[in-house]
């Protein structure tokens, strides 16, 4: 294959280190190849992508909340926000169950409990516009939503994913990592985010190389013709992959494997 047109690469886990640094020669990669288009798709919000990556934030394309929403150069290419009842629907039921704290991600802002623990310093981590709030239910009628964001403690995420119930009302649930479970629209994810950028630029599937790490970036690597999952990866994502870095997120992985796909 030649050198992809584009290429999309997942953050946490993947891009980022654990430290939740990217590596420090990437902004200067992006500049080295302008005939790439370097696109960053992430279940974080898309105001605190463009803080992290300042420095090159018009030179990159931008998969937000887990693909309901694509953004460049200061502009939202497409937003697939929720219905106001689908909103209230899945935060009454989530808010209901034990060692789970939802996260109303909106357009203008995410909203979360004022509550101490590691919901609140797991979300200042992620979102950058975020408001505290008791009522959520007033925060879904002020704010378009993309989704809502079910933080999982004691990284037990998985294991409450694997009982819930197959949903049938036009919306999905995603495992997001360790920690989060993701509800949104069923017509969102990064997949479908990267073939609206592939349809605008007019790069087909064949000509776009992936990275991600973790089960929400199986629809990624859906809409890419070359996909690499990253030494750390979850095992069922390493089984789809076409290939696997030989080094994990911590140590650089995914800038030795473009460094090799662009020698």
């Amino acid at each position: 294959m030649k050198t992809p047109k584009i290429i999309a690469l997942d953050l946490d886990g993947t891009l980022l280190d654990s430290r939740k640094n990217f590596p420090p020669e990437f902004p200067g990669f992006v500049r080295l190849h302008p005939e790439t288009v370097f696109v960053l798709a992430s279940g974080r919000q898309i105001y605190a992508l463009l803080k992290q990556f300042e420095e090159i934030r018009d030179e990159l394309w931008y998969i937000a909340e887990n693909g309901a929403c694509v953004y460049h150069a200061g502009e939202f290419i497409c937003v697939d926000s929720m219905r106001t009842e689908d909103s209230l629907m899945v935060l009454e039921e989530f808010s209901s169950m034990p060692s789970c704290e939802p996260l109303v991600c909106g357009l203008d802002s995410a909203y979360v409990r004022n509550l101490g623990g590691q919901a609140k310093e797991e979300a200042t981590k992620y979102y950058d516009h975020l408001e505290y709030n008791d009522d959520l239910y007033s925060c879904i009628l002020k704010d378009r939503i993309l989704k809502i964001a079910v933080f999982v403690n004691d990284f037990k995420a998985e294991e409450v994913y694997s009982k819930l119930a197959p949903r049938n009302d036009g919306l999905l649930s995603l495992l997001s990592g360790d920690s989060w479970i993701d509800v949104a629209n069923s017509s969102v994810g990064k997949g479908a985010a990267l073939e609206a950028i592939q349809g605008k630029l007019k790069i087909t599937r064949e000509e776009t190389a992936a990275f991600g790490d973790y089960l929400n970036d199986v629809s990624l690597f859906g809409a890419a013709g070359q996909t690499y999952a990253m030494a750390n990866a979850h095992p069922d994502l390493k089984r789809l992959s076409d290939h696997v870095t030989r080094y994990t997120n911590d140590e650089n992985g995914v800038m030795e494997a473009l460094k090799e796909m662009f020698k």
